[in-house]
């Protein structure tokens, strides 16, 4: 006969099997995540020696190592590590890297808006025999560096937090349709930009989807302000509600004080911009959007958009951008049409669209001999866009503030 272990055994044994800790291997280990640090720009050794022993002393691993922009890199860490270098002499700021998007994206009408056609100096006539000698970085999801209608001298793809030269496919479209309004040819084919012939740097720090993130973007800065003696702006149509970043709010101080002007997208959210950024950052130009039917003054365009299914009056604020006393100036952004990947053209809506209206408006003033090399140059530039725009439209967002409108028909200024 065959014994049976007692149910009250059998009982004992499960409780204890259940209580009993887990194998060691079955613990899952801390998952690392991507921090951007900030260091002490006086240190005396290289941005690569601290960052190089500081990771290794934390068991992490160095993505990327930043000079120019700001001193420091970003590092793959625990959070516990990340805790722990807070705490280390000379680190500012330990920071968790976070996701940014390209602001949604809803012929130039916008250039006849601004009054571009009627100033000499630009020479808008459907023959490229005039271009602006001015370099303007498009931070963005890249540039088309084979597009007919764009001049792209030089393009990084920094979206991993690393910069690669000569690298970097536009794989969403928006970045070239960013660099279509700030500098497309004046030529026989497709639009023609503010500041026709520009040339365009395109850096990518953002993805197909157009998102990306803030080490992306502190990549992409450190490499632009590394070339400041030869970029006058960057535009940044792109940023994220709510987040903030020291490290890259420096780097942007930085760019100006290298006397590079950054213009930045308010936002399409409709929403106070004062908690978007990088647009409520102090030193940058903040750039609302304009609803305009026609390209002319005067309302009389109606409120049938040709790009989308919503009404919205002619000169008009634009139904979705952000607003505030943090925007300095506004621009045409709906239903502008421009450059696109692939060789293509498209016509998209938002403040994304108006902040490169601005970008090369910025490029014109800073042209040639004109090129800020100061603080001071940079936002005496800020200072003109402002003070030539006008006010010849009506402004409904309900913010009391009413900001101008981008207006560079002025030979003597632009």
């Amino acid at each position: 006969m065959r014994s049976r272990t007692p149910l009250l055994a059998l009982l004992v044994t499960a409780l204890a099997l259940a209580a009993a800790p887990p194998p060691v291997s079955a613990v899952a280990a801390p998952e690392e995540e991507t921090y951007i640090v900030e260091l002490n720009p006086r240190l005396r050794s290289t941005a690569q020696e601290n960052a190089q022993a500081q990771v290794n002393r934390l068991n992490g691993r160095l993505i990327g190592v930043y000079e120019h922009a700001f001193k420091g890199y970003t590092a793959r860490l625990t959070p516990a590590a990340a805790e722990e270098l807070r705490k280390t002499p000379n680190v500012l700021s330990v920071e968790p890297d976070a996701v940014v998007s390209a602001f949604p994206q809803t012929v130039p009408t916008g250039i006849r808006r601004i009054f571009a056609p009627p100033n000499p100096n630009l020479d808008i006539d459907s023959t490229d025999d005039v271009r602006i000698n001015v370099d303007v970085a498009v931070v963005d999801t890249g540039v088309d560096n084979t597009h007919p209608d764009l001049n792209v001298v030089a393009r990084a793809n920094c979206v991993t937090g690393v910069c690669v030269n000569n690298s970097g496919v536009d794989d969403n479209g928006h970045g070239s349709h960013v660099a279509g309004t700030v500098g497309a040819l004046d030529n026989s084919i497709g639009p023609v930009g503010v500041a026709p012939g520009a040339r365009i740097h395109g850096v990518k720090v953002l993805n197909a989807a157009g998102s990306g993130s803030l080490a992306g973007i502190a990549a992409g800065i450190n490499w632009v302000v590394a070339r400041a003696s030869t970029i006058e702006v960057i535009n940044l149509s792109l940023g994220c509600a709510g987040c903030s970043s020291s490290a890259i709010s420096n780097a942007i101080t930085n760019a100006v004080n290298a006397g590079i002007v950054v213009v930045v997208a308010a936002g399409n959210s409709n929403a106070n911009t004062s908690t978007f950024f990088p647009a409520n950052h102090p030193d940058v130009v903040t750039v609302s959007a304009l609803t305009d039917n026609d390209g002319l003054p005067g309302g009389a365009g109606g409120n049938v958009l040709s790009c989308r299914s919503e009404r919205d009056q002619d000169d008009t604020s634009a139904f979705y951008s952000n607003y505030g006393s943090t925007v300095e100036i506004t621009a045409p952004g709906t239903c502008i049409y421009s450059t696109y990947m692939n060789g293509g053209y498209a016509t998209i809506s938002g403040t994304s669209m108006a902040s490169p209206h601005v970008a090369g408006a910025a490029g014109v003033l800073t042209a040639g001999t004109r090129k800020p090399t100061t603080r001071a140059g940079s936002l005496a530039v800020r200072s003109t866009l402002i003070a030539t725009g006008n006010f010849n439209w009506t402004d409904e967002s309900g913010d009391g503030v009413k900001e101008p409108l981008l207006d560079v028909h002025d030979a003597t200024r632009y």
